[in-house]
């Protein structure tokens, strides 16, 4: 079995935080939305939003920076805007603790273009940085409407609110 493998099998299983902390879940399953299952649906709505709007961008890079953005959480964990704004994670320890784990798979799998990636996403350098951090928002949002509508909660103004500058391009989609 490959190392890569191994690695994202963690996300399978590391549930995402904001959900947790809500206490909100799919009605359906009782289960909270995992890493993987998040980073999925980014791949799939950024196909989409590219499809459909015709964007001038490198759609393979795009994919690959969609898959590789949250493999740093293996060793972070999942950390919400709110623990770092309450200061129960500092940000730079974040980012540090985010970047050792991309370098070490990167390292361990022999796959440079990890880390490569996840920088270039992590700065946002490039039109392709800026639209899977805006995929990566307005999934989060996306989300939390289908956790609404099944919940009878209130939570899409709020996620809305917050990513409403970086998703704002692609609103139509939502």
């Amino acid at each position: 079995m490959s190392i890569l493998y191994e690695e994202i099998y963690k996300l399978k299983n590391l549930l995402r935080k904001g959900w947790i902390i809500r206490n909100i879940s799919d009605k359906q399953t009782g289960r909270v939305e995992s890493d993987a299952e998040h980073t999925f649906s980014m791949a799939i709505l950024a196909l989409e939003i590219m499809s459909k709007e015709k964007l001038n961008l490198d759609e393979l890079k795009v994919l690959k920076m969609t898959m590789y953005h949250e493999l740093c959480e293996i060793d972070a964990g999942d950390h919400v805007p709110q623990e770092v704004i309450k200061q129960e994670i500092n940000k730079e320890e974040k980012y540090n603790i985010e970047k050792a784990c991309a370098e070490r798979i990167a390292r361990e799998c022999n796959m440079p273009e990890i880390l490569t990636l996840w920088l270039e996403f992590e700065e946002g350098r490039t039109r392709e940085a800026k639209f899977v951090k805006a995929i990566d928002k307005l999934d989060a949002v996306m989300q939390s409407k289908i956790y609404d509508k099944q919940n009878g909660t209130n939570y899409f103004q709020k996620f809305y609110e917050y990513s409403k500058d970086i998703i704002k391009p692609f609103k139509k989609h939502i």
